[in-house]
């Protein structure tokens, strides 16, 4: 065989392994979905401590109710507390959530209904498209950004 032609071949596959994206786990997946899981149910259950382990020291979000981002955890958990102050129950119902991991950075988005029964009112039922970014940090997946969005009624 020449030399040249193995030489070529090799590099050539040297070069397929060095940019090839680094694979997912099935253990990736299964533990983004664990984490999303762990979101909805401290949201639900109104735990602030426990909605805050889930974030990223540099998390930005977009909420439905605002056109300003929340930019940071003390000012995602201002947010958040003033929400649960001011609400009897909360449900969050995520409806058929996607997940994708690319090597550190996981992805789910969805749609939600999500229904808020506040002390001083009536049940308010909304329902969201949303979208998550989570960073996989020393083998734990926390949140990095968030978008939800209202989905307009249709007449």
């Amino acid at each position: 065989m020449n030399v040249g032609y193995r030489t070529t071949v090799l590099a050539g596959m040297l070069a397929t392994l060095l940019c090839a994206p680094v694979s997912v786990r099935g253990d990736d997946i299964a533990d983004l979905k664990a984490a999303f899981e762990q979101l909805v149910k401290a949201l639900n259950a109104r735990d602030l401590d426990a909605l805050a382990v889930l974030w990223h020291e540099q998390i930005t979000t977009f909420q439905p109710n605002s056109p300003f981002p929340t930019d940071g955890p003390a000012v995602q958990r201002r947010v958040f507390q003033g929400l649960f102050d001011n609400a009897e129950r909360i449900t969050a119902i995520p409806i058929n959530p996607q997940f994708r991991v690319v090597n550190n950075i996981g992805m789910v988005w969805g749609h939600f209904t999500m229904m808020i029964k506040p002390k001083d009112g009536p049940l308010q039922t909304s329902f969201l498209r949303s979208t998550f970014i989570w960073t996989k940090v020393e083998g734990k997946w926390v949140e990095l950004a968030v978008h939800h969005s209202k989905i307009p009624a249709g007449d």
